[in-house]
């Protein structure tokens, strides 16, 4: 399988998390993508290339102000005074029935939406490395040159809103490609990641020719706490393409099974032409912050399961933080749609 890489990724290394008042290591480290490449090259079978920087992919599902935004604050973090790591978190949101943003202060927290994603020096560039990633990924499948390709990336994006950053996600890879393959038709997002994709959702909620569908840990005790209930059906044109299937904490593969198959179902329905396939890896049952109960095997039959659909996909990687398990995850996963 063609594995397509964000050679930026390791520009992005947040020196921390905020959790519960607390400073701790970040789950969302360089070393994600390390365990998975490592994984992929002893398991055999993949070819790896870089993608090249693509800043225009990204305006299609951002808007300006926001790209321009996070391009400035970056720059803006490389050169400030005092040496070291420098980042830049937002300390206060918008609040008031008429919020108005003037200052670096104000604009943290008009374009991010909570305290676990930092602007970094090279936040940007590892953001739109991850985007480039997923459109040459999209470019691909569009030709027809390749019938599934792997996205390897990280910071994560499916939490990225039009507008906001959130989620340790900046720009919203899965998006960008499901836009970039819209041209030729419909194309459905199926996100299995243990965290709802609210921004993917919200990108597309009010569209009919673009299905989002997601299988995650309930939001009323899991992040993005906001979205990802199951009435939340879509809007407007886009009234019925969304779909949410939330479980509860401890689910194993028994009830995790007529999820999916709930899921799946849902996307061939939609009779889509292209799918994109959200991956998140911690749904493993040694996730730290997910709560699902997966073991490393059933990531093959996922695989194996989302390959019966029969599309043209682009599968692109979001979360996963257990280092240990997370190679092996991603193998079995890929392993499962390339099994004959």
């Amino acid at each position: 399988m063609r594995v397509i890489l964000n050679s930026r990724h390791a520009d992005h290394a947040a020196p921390g998390e905020f959790e519960a008042g607390a400073v701790i290591p970040c789950h969302e480290a360089p070393g994600r993508c390390g365990a998975i490449r490592g994984a992929l090259e002893a398991a055999g079978g993949f070819t790896f290339e870089d993608a090249a920087q693509n800043e225009g992919c990204v305006a299609a599902v951002h808007h300006p102000a926001y790209v321009a935004y996070l391009r400035g604050a970056s720059a803006e973090a490389r050169h400030a005074k005092g040496g070291g790591l420098n980042s830049f978190w937002p300390t206060v949101f918008p609040f008031g029935p008429n919020p108005r943003a003037r200052g670096a202060h104000a604009l943290r927290g008009t374009y991010c939406f909570d305290v676990y994603t930092p602007i970094l020096p090279g936040t940007f560039g590892a953001a739109l490395g991850g985007a480039s990633a997923a459109f040459r990924a999209a470019e691909l499948v569009a030709a027809g040159a390749e019938k599934q390709v792997y996205v390897l990336t990280r910071p994560p994006g499916h939490h990225a809103e039009h507008d906001r950053c959130g989620g340790y996600c900046y720009f919203n890879n899965a998006a960008v490609a499901a836009q970039h393959l819209s041209r030729l038709g419909k194309v459905a997002v199926l996100d299995l990641d243990v965290h709802h994709g609210n921004g993917t959702q919200h990108i597309f909620y009010d569209r009919a020719d673009v299905l989002t569908v997601s299988v995650h840990g309930d939001p009323a005790g899991l992040y993005p706490f906001f979205s990802g209930f199951a009435d939340e059906t879509g809007t407007g044109a886009g009234l019925g393409a969304n779909v949410n299937v939330p479980l509860p904490p401890g689910t194993g593969p028994h009830e995790y099974r007529p999820a999916l198959a709930r899921a799946l179902d849902a996307v061939a329905r939609f009779r889509p032409e292209f799918l994109v396939l959200a991956f998140g890896a911690d749904t493993h049952e040694a996730d730290p912050i997910g709560g699902l109960k997966l073991p490393t095997g059933f990531f093959g039959e996922m695989g194996a399961a989302v390959r019966g659909l029969g599309l043209p996909t682009v599968i692109v990687q979001e979360g996963g933080y257990d280092l240990g398990a997370l190679g092996a995850s991603a193998v079995a996963l890929l392993g499962g749609f390339e099994a004959r």
